[in-house]
C-alpha cells in the first residue's frame, strides 16, 4: 500500500511543482524588471542629443545568409567611437558569437547598404527592441544616407517591460500545455494506483459489503482515497515548487536581486485543477470498485495482476508527446518551399540595379538559367485592412490592407498546375492582363480558372487580372527569406504570389518609371555544377560571381556589396533546411513538457510492480524452490514493465497522432484566411527517438524497483 500511495502523491507532487515552479520564474523574473533596467541604462548609457537610426544587419556566420527575420541594430550617435562599437545584445537576438574586433559589419537602410568596422563590444547581452545596440561617431553617422530621429531619454520604467514580455510571453504561450500536461499526469498516476488499490483491497471491499457497506459507501472510500492522495501531492508540490525557485534564485543573486516572487496565477491554477483530477480519477475507478462482489469475501485467491493502468498511463504520456511533434510537424509542412521553385532567389537591395546591368549576368559559370523576378505589391480589392500580426499602421502612418504579391518575370518554373495548362496560361499571359495564381491563394480567397483578380494599385489605379492558372506551391518561407515581399513600405503579409508578364506588372506600378530597379532574380544552377560543390558552396559561388560582374570588380573587404546594395543568394534547400529546424526548435521547447512529465508517469512502474509481485507470491516461491536466482525473478517483473512501456508506446503513438492531427486541424481552421493545405506528418525518426527514450524511462525506474523488490521478498 505504501509504494503505490507514495508513487501517486510523488507524481503529483512533481507535476503541481514543475507548474508552480514555472509560472513562479517567470514571476520572479518580472520582479527583476526595473532593477535589470537601470543595470541597461549604466551599462549601455545613451549621450544627451545623440541620434538614433535603425537598420538591418546584413551578419553571415560561416558564410551562410541568415535564414529567419532580419537583425535589427538600433545605432546611436556618440562622439570619440572610431568605427562601430556593439553591444553583445546585437547578436544576442539570434544567439550568434560576437565576431572579432576589425570585421567589415554591413547596415542597411532604406536607401542603401554601409560598411563600418568593428571597433569595440559592451558586455551586455540582453536585447531591447529601440535601445541602442551600435554606437557610432557623429561624422560616421553623416555618411550613412539614412533618416536619423533624435533620441528620447527613457527611464528605468519606461524600459522595464521590455523585460517582462519575452518569458512571460513565452509562458504564455506553453501554459496550456503545461497545466494540461500536469493535469494528465497527476490523473494517469492516480488511477493507475486507484486500480492497483481495488485490486489489492478486493476482498476488503467484499467484507465491508458483507457487513452492509452501499455501494455509495465503496464510492465515498474510493473517492476519499484520490482526493487524499491528490491534496497530500498538492501540499508537497507547492513546497517543492516554491523551495527549489528559492534555492535557484538564492543561488544567482546577481540575476535577482530583487528575489523571489510568488506566481499566483499558477498557485490558483494547481490548486483548482487539483480536485478536478481527484473527482474525475475517483470517477473513472469506480467501475471496477463497484464490481466487487460481497461473495469475494469467502475468496483465498491472490490479488490479479493490473497492468492495464500503467499502459494507459504510458500511454497518455507519450502520446501527448507524440500529438505535439505531429501538430508541429504537420504545421511546418506547408512552408517548406515546393521543389518547383528554382535553386535560388537573389536580392539586390535595398535600391537595385538597372535592366542593362543584369544583361551582364547571363553567362554566368555553373548557372543554368537566371532571370529577372521583379517584385510589386498591390492592394486587392475591395480594400479589407490587414489584422493582428504584419497588420497595423503602414510605413507612412496609414493603414495596411490584403494584398497580392505580383511576380514579373519571362521564364516560368516548372510549377504544377491543379487548374488550367502551362501553355495556354503563358500564352494568356503574355497577350493580356492574366495571371497564374497559387492554390493556397486560391482556396482562402474562394477563387477559380477563368475568374477576375481585382487589384487597386493606388493613385485611383485599379486593375483586374483574368485567372488563367493555379498551382499547387508553398511560397510563404520562400517569398520572405528571399526578401520579396514588404518592399516600398508595404506590409510583410500577403495573401500570396501572383505570377505575371512584365507589361502587366507595368501596367499595375503607379511609381515613375525613373523609380524602378531590378531587385531580384531567380537561377537554376547546372547539376554537374550543383553535384560538384554542394547547396552552400554553389551558393557562395555564384553570390560572388554576381556581385564581380555587377560591381567590376571583388573586394575581400566588400563581400555582397554592389554600389549600395547587398547582393544576398537565399538557395531553396538552404531555406528549407532553415525552417525544419526552426520549426524543430520550437515544437522541442514544447514537446519537452509533456517528455518531462512522461519521465514522471514512469514513477507508477514501482506501484504497478510491487501489486506485480504480490499477485505472484506463490509463483515466485515455487521458482525460488526450484533454483531460480533473485536476478531472474527480477528479469521477469522488468520484463513485465516493459510489456506495458511497449504497449503503451504503441497506443500512445496511435491515439497521440489522431489528437495531433486533429489539433493541427482546429490550428489551420483559425489560419483559414491564409489558405494553407491541409497535412498530416508523422515524424518517424523523432517518435522513434522518443520511443527509445521513453523505453530507457521505463528501464531506468522498473530494474532498480526488481530488484529491490526481489531482495525484500527474499528477506
Amino acid at each position: 500500500m505504501k509504494a503505490r500511495h507514495a508513487c501517486a502523491a510523488l507524481g503529483v507532487a512533481l507535476a503541481v511543482g514543475a507548474v508552480v515552479f514555472m509560472q513562479s520564474l517567470v514571476a520572479t523574473n518580472d520582479r527583476q524588471a526595473v532593477a535589470v533596467a537601470e543595470r541597461l541604462l549604466k551599462s549601455v548609457p545613451v549621450p544627451e542629443g545623440a541620434s538614433v537610426s535603425q537598420m538591418a544587419l546584413d551578419f553571415r556566420p560561416g558564410g551562410h545568409v541568415m535564414q529567419g527575420p532580419p537583425m535589427m541594430a538600433c545605432i546611436a550617435t556618440k562622439q570619440g567611437v572610431d568605427g562601430a562599437i556593439v553591444t553583445k545584445a546585437l547578436f544576442a537576438q539570434r544567439r550568434l558569437k560576437v565576431p572579432e574586433i576589425g570585421t567589415e559589419l554591413t547596415f542597411v537602410g532604406r536607401r542603401g547598404a554601409y560598411s563600418v568596422r568593428l571597433a569595440g563590444v559592451m558586455d551586455w547581452e540582453r536585447p531591447v527592441r529601440g535601445y541602442p545596440n551600435v554606437f557610432v561617431s557623429p561624422e560616421t553617422a553623416a555618411e550613412i544616407g539614412e533618416e536619423w530621429s533624435p533620441w528620447e531619454e527613457k527611464s528605468a520604467d519606461d524600459i522595464a517591460p521590455a523585460f517582462r514580455s519575452d518569458a512571460g510571453r513565452n509562458m504564455d504561450r506553453a501554459k496550456p500545455l503545461l497545466l494540461w500536461a500536469a493535469a494528465l499526469t497527476a490523473l494517469c498516476l492516480l488511477v493507475n494506483s486507484l486500480l492497483l488499490s481495488v485490486e489489492a483491497q478486493r476482498r476488503d471491499l467484499a467484507v465491508l459489503r458483507v457487513l452492509g457497506m452501499t455501494r455509495g459507501g465503496v464510492a465515498l472510500r474510493v473517492a476519499a482515497e484520490s482526493t487524499a492522495l491528490s491534496f497530500a501531492g498538492l501540499a508537497f508540490g507547492i513546497a517543492l515548487g516554491l523551495g527549489s525557485l528559492s534555492v535557484y534564485v538564492a543561488c544567482d543573486s546577481t540575476t535577482f536581486p530583487m528575489g523571489m516572487a510568488v506566481g499566483v496565477g499558477g498557485l490558483v491554477a494547481v490548486v483548482a485543477l487539483t480536485p478536478v483530477v481527484a473527482v474525475v480519477a475517483a470517477l473513472l475507478v469506480l467501475k471496477p470498485a463497484l464490481a466487487v462482489k460481497p461473495l469475494e469475501a469467502a475468496s483465498s485467491r491472490m490479488p490479479r495482476r493490473r497492468p492495464v493502468g500503467m499502459l494507459i498511463a504510458f500511454a497518455c504520456g507519450f502520446g501527448a508527446f507524440v500529438a505535439v511533434e505531429v501538430w508541429g510537424s504537420s504545421l511546418t509542412k506547408p512552408f517548406i518551399p515546393s521543389p518547383e521553385w528554382p535553386d535560388a532567389i537573389v536580392s539586390i537591395l535595398p535600391g537595385g540595379v538597372s535592366a542593362f546591368d543584369i544583361e551582364r549576368l547571363q553567362n554566368l559559370p555553373g548557372v543554368r538559367k537566371i532571370a529577372e523576378l521583379q517584385p510589386l505589391q498591390v492592394n486587392l480589392e475591395p480594400l479589407e485592412e490587414l489584422k493582428g500580426f504584419g497588420g497595423g499602421p503602414g510605413g507612412r502612418g496609414g493603414p495596411q490592407y490584403r494584398n497580392a504579391l505580383l511576380l514579373a518575370s519571362d521564364w516560368l518554373p516548372d510549377f504544377r498546375f491543379v487548374q488550367g495548362e502551362r501553355e495556354s496560361a503563358e500564352k494568356a499571359m503574355r497577350e493580356g492582363d492574366a495571371c497564374i495564381v497559387t492554390e493556397m491563394m486560391a482556396r482562402a480567397r474562394k477563387l477559380k480558372l477563368g475568374d477576375d483578380l481585382p487589384l487597386d494599385c493606388g493613385g485611383g489605379l485599379k486593375m483586374s487580372l483574368k485567372i488563367v492558372g493555379i498551382v499547387s506551391l508553398n511560397w510563404h518561407m520562400v517569398t520572405s527569406r528571399g526578401l520579396v515581399r514588404g518592399l516600398n513600405r508595404m506590409p510583410v503579409n500577403t495573401d500570396g504570389p501572383v505570377f505575371v508578364s512584365f507589361d502587366t506588372l507595368q501596367a499595375c506600378d503607379a511609381r515613375p518609371a525613373e523609380f524602378v530597379k531590378m531587385t531580384h532574380l531567380w537561377l537554376d544552377y547546372d547539376s554537374a555544377f550543383l553535384s560538384q560543390h554542394g547547396v552552400f558552396e554553389a551558393g557562395r559561388i555564384v553570390e560572388r560571381e554576381i556581385v564581380e560582374a555587377l560591381d567590376g570588380a571583388y573586394d575581400e573587404d566588400e563581400e555582397g556589396e554592389v554600389r549600395g546594395n547587398t547582393v544576398r543568394l537565399h538557395a531553396r534547400d538552404e531555406i528549407a533546411d532553415g525552417t525544419l529546424a526552426h520549426g524543430a526548435d520550437l515544437v522541442g521547447a514544447m514537446a519537452r513538457i509533456p517528455f518531462v512529465f512522461l519521465a514522471v508517469i514512469s514513477l507508477g512502474f514501482v506501484a504497478a510492480l510491487v501489486a506485480s509481485a504480490d499477485s505472484r507470491r506463490r509463483e515466485f516461491a515455487v521458482m525460488r524452490a526450484v533454483g531460480a536466482t533473485r536476478g531472474q525473478i527480477a528479469v521477469v517483473l522488468v520484463g513485465e514493465a516493459l510489456r506495458a512501456a511497449v504497449g503503451g508506446i504503441a497506443c500512445g503513438t496511435a491515439g497521440g497522432a489522431l489528437f495531433g492531427w486533429l489539433c493541427t486541424a482546429g490550428t489551420r481552421a483559425a489560419m483559414a484566411n491564409w489558405g494553407l493545405p491541409a497535412c498530416f506528418v508523422l515524424p518517424v525518426g523523432t517518435v522513434a527517438y522518443g520511443a527509445a527514450g521513453a523505453v530507457v524511462f521505463a528501464l531506468l525506474v522498473a530494474v532498480p524497483a526488481s530488484l529491490a523488490i526481489v531482495s525484500r521478498r527474499n528477506r
